[in-house]
């Protein structure tokens, strides 16, 4: 059937697809998204653009995880995101934790500590502490709660 919702296609060319897990660490990447305009980073020629450090690696991976409502999205299971819709009810230092789990949850991070956390209006302003398998970063972000 020519107008098939499902196309036919070759895919006998394709190489094998190498597993995340498999990635030294210091080589991973992930491309950028601006969170703050939830749109995607794109270079000068309109490609999506993937980080240039292990480094940027670390700031995308947190920052996915920070702005994903954990449970929402079945695609991520359990694991991932944290509790941001209850986050109005709760003491600071609860909050923390949250964070703190969920960014050490991910395979890739082997410690998170936040380091500072300040409520202004409809915005939390964060310096949290990342060290991963192959390096550490600090994140300095303002995430809206």
């Amino acid at each position: 059937m020519a107008d098939s919702l499902f196309p036919d296609l070759d895919i006998s060319d394709i190489g094998e697809v190498e597993l995340t897990e498999s990635v030294v660490s210091a080589t991973k990447w992930t491309y950028m998204i601006d969170y703050r305009n939830r749109r995607a980073v794109l270079t000068e020629d309109g490609q999506p653009k993937k980080t240039g450090s292990y480094a940027e690696y670390l700031v995308q991976t947190a920052l996915k995880i920070l702005n994903t409502e954990r449970f929402r999205y079945v695609l991520y299971g359990e694991e991932v995101g944290v509790e941001r819709s209850e986050w109005s009810t709760w003491e600071d230092v609860e909050i923390k934790r949250d964070m703190e789990e969920a960014l050490t949850a991910h395979t890739e991070i082997v410690r998170a500590e936040v380091r500072s956390m300040v409520r202004e209006g409809q915005e939390m302003h964060l310096r949290i502490l990342i060290t991963g398998l192959a390096g550490q970063v600090e994140l300095e972000e303002a995430i809206s709660v």
